[in-house]
């Protein structure tokens, strides 16, 4: 007998009805919570640190255009004849820069007796004054202790051509205005003769800063390079001190103690940090401070925002997603309510006629009744006895084609793996030619503009290497075709010669660098210089990049940092042992039997297609002459061992 359920399914219907709605919404809060909030926020703190980066742009524009009339000052200097009525006629309409307020003065000093033999101290300096460039002779005066013992001067010996050395910022005795100074080298021929300088004020960066603070609703400041405050929020207090020096971070962190930790911070930053702040007094509310660090300066750019700007959207954007997704859910389970009760009245009436068929005659068929999905259900439950054994007997003929289907599906797998290890080098290709499109683009512009003879030099290396990248890709591209074609087929048109290993691995480094940079992971190389070999650079090119690639997909697993190792030494009896080493996960002991098997992968299409340790292996061990070997411990990386031959053997002697 069978016994009555203790729900109906029409009861379990409702109440599962109502334990997915309270399921849905709890998943829902949980995953606005988890998910789409700290997505929201993160998208807003990236749109912080692009505001930050514009910031910087901003500041290293302005400062730009310093470095470049500095160093157009130097330039003149250099080129002019050692005449002082010339150089005070010439040099201030360079300095003055079309009037230019922010500039407070500047000059050039010559080394000592560089501009009159035997006069030591033959300075020109300009300071502004009522909007004007004057001439100043101080720093002549023979009494002085001499421009050439200033740390500012001695600074510009060990800077290169054309760089600009920042000072920190200061107030300058005579304006009482905040500044900061651009000092560059001049050279004679290869002689250090001096530096040019360019006084700055700071009120153009202050300004900027305070700008950028007010569009983000917060405020910004700036550190120089010796820890004094450039700019900060006048609310609470003044950076300039009584005695005329600027207030350092140390002073600041005294008068505001809540900002201590996060000065502290940002003062030793060496790269972006996002810092949150419980409570920020000048905002009276939590807060976020962005903090980076300006390379070309050694400034430190913090840019403080209120929380409340990141997770207003976020929280508006999760109220709103409950209120929709939970209305849509409650509908969603009225109708399905009276669906599903629907659907039982016509099941019950489909199990009536079921019975009806189990007490008469079972071959007899059920009625359709109306040809909707339970009649279509009953028309499907006469039909079912009748297409079983078509069906079954259908299956017995057609099992070999779907055993060929099936290897056709393996195939398509091998072809999806195959072209992804295709994709490395025409990635790399792609990404070099759209580097080059982008530097024509910035050498277009910057013709236009004032343009350096280290812009011209720049623009030229870097087309040359983007040039070389993608060649060495789509030679390699190619190569690796060949490989995947001639896999049983000996390589007789491999081309050898004589090269030095560490300046092919340096090569094979600087071709996976577009794909490396994608990662978190980097490449070491530790090998001597003067290891030659007369062997084939192309085949042990694709041998390495191999390994590397295998590390990357297989050994990291896509762990958050790894590092691969490339080391090599000479050997006795004219032998070269060259190691692909990782950090990485390591391989078990059953697996090392048959890595170098073809075909053999956990990742068939997902990153590796089963030929690559194989062609590898191939490639070593045929063409190369020599033989490889793999030590690993699961968790402590791998070690995948080549020793090769300094001398290949030839063709015919591999193949025998």
């Amino acid at each position: 007998m069978i016994s009555k359920p203790f729900l109906m399914i029409r009861q379990q219907i409702n109440l599962g009805l109502v334990l997915v709605l309270i399921m849905a919404i709890l998943i829902i809060v949980a995953v606005v919570e988890l998910k789409v909030k700290p997505n929201l926020i993160e998208q807003q703190q990236q749109k912080i640190a692009a505001n930050q980066n514009e910031l910087v742009d901003l500041i290293n524009a302005r400062l730009g255009q310093v470095e470049v009339l500095a160093s157009t000052l130097a330039v003149v200097t250099t080129t002019l004849p050692h005449d002082e009525d010339i150089f005070k006629d010439l040099l201030p309409s360079v300095m003055d820069n079309r009037g230019d307020a922010s500039i407070a003065g500047g000059g050039v000093w010559p080394e000592p007796g560089a501009f009159t033999k035997g006069v030591e101290r033959r300075s020109f300096f300009w300071g502004r004054k009522n909007g004007k460039l004057e001439y100043v002779d101080d720093y002549n005066d023979p009494s002085g202790t001499g421009y050439h013992n200033e740390d500012w001067y001695l600074a510009g010996l060990d800077v290169a051509a054309d760089k600009c050395l920042w000072s920190g910022a200061y107030i300058d005795p005579y304006t009482k205005t905040p500044m900061v100074t651009c000092t560059v080298p001049m050279h004679e021929s290869v002689d250090f003769a001096g530096v040019a300088t360019i006084d700055v004020k700071l009120d153009d960066i202050t300004r900027i800063l305070e700008s950028h603070g007010n569009e983000n609703g917060g405020y910004a400041f700036a550190i120089d390079s010796e820890g004094h405050i450039i700019s900060f929020s006048q609310s609470l207090v003044e950076i300039e001190k009584k005695r005329d020096s600027l207030l350092s971070v140390s002073e600041l962190s005294q008068q505001l103690p809540w900002l201590k930790n996060s000065l502290t911070q940002a003062s030793a930053s060496q790269e972006r940090n996002l810092i949150e702040l419980q409570q920020d007094a000048i905002l009276q509310e939590a807060a976020y401070l962005d903090v980076i660090k300006n390379p070309e300066t050694g400034w430190i750019i913090g840019l403080v925002v209120p929380k409340s700007r990141m997770t207003a959207m976020a929280d508006n954007m999760g109220v709103f997603l409950m209120l929709a997704i939970g209305g849509l859910l409650v509908a969603f389970g009225v109708v399905a309510a009276f669906l599903f009760r629907n659907l039982l009245y016509k099941i019950r009436q489909t199990t009536t006629q079921v019975r009806e068929l189990t007490e008469g005659e079972t071959r007899r068929t059920l009625r359709p009744g109306t040809m909707n999905e339970i009649g279509e259900l009953r028309q499907a439950v006469n039909a079912y006895g009748d297409k079983l054994k078509s069906l079954l007997q259908h299956i017995e003929e057609v099992q070999d084609e779907l055993v060929q289907s099936e290897k056709l599906a393996s195939l398509g797998a091998l072809v999806a793996g195959v072209a992804h290890e295709l994709n490395t080098p025409i990635g790399n290709a792609l990404m070099s030619s759209t580097y080059i499109r982008d530097a024509n683009k910035q050498f277009t512009k910057k013709m236009n503009q004032k343009m350096t003879r280290r812009d011209l030099i720049n623009y030229i290396e870097d087309i040359t290497e983007g040039a070389d990248i993608i060649e060495r890709n789509l030679t390699r591209s190619a190569e690796l075709i060949g490989a995947f074609k001639q896999l049983a087929v000996d390589q007789t048109s491999s081309h050898r010669r004589e090269f030095e290993l560490n300046g092919l691995v340096q090569e094979v480094s600087l071709s996976m660098r577009p794909t490396l940079q994608k990662t978190p992971y980097s490449l070491e190389i530790e090998i001597p210089y003067k290891i030659h070999l007369d062997s084939h650079p192309g085949k042990l090119s694709q041998v390495l990049i191999n390994l590397i690639n295998n590390a990357v997909i297989h050994a990291f697993n896509e762990r958050d940092a790894g590092t691969i190792r490339i080391l090599a030494r000479q050997e006795k009896a004219g032998k070269v042992r060259l190691a692909v080493i990782d950090n990485g996960c390591g391989i078990s002991a059953d697996k090392q039997k048959r890595i170098f098997d073809p075909f053999y992968t956990t990742k068939l299409g997902k990153g590796g297609s089963g030929l690559g340790l194989h062609i590898t292996f191939n490639l070593v061990t045929g063409i190369l002459g020599g033989h490889i070997d793999v030590e690993s411990d699961e968790g402590k990386g791998s070690c995948f061992a080549l020793t090769l031959p300094v001398i290949a053997p030839h063709l015919d002697d591999a193949k025998r």
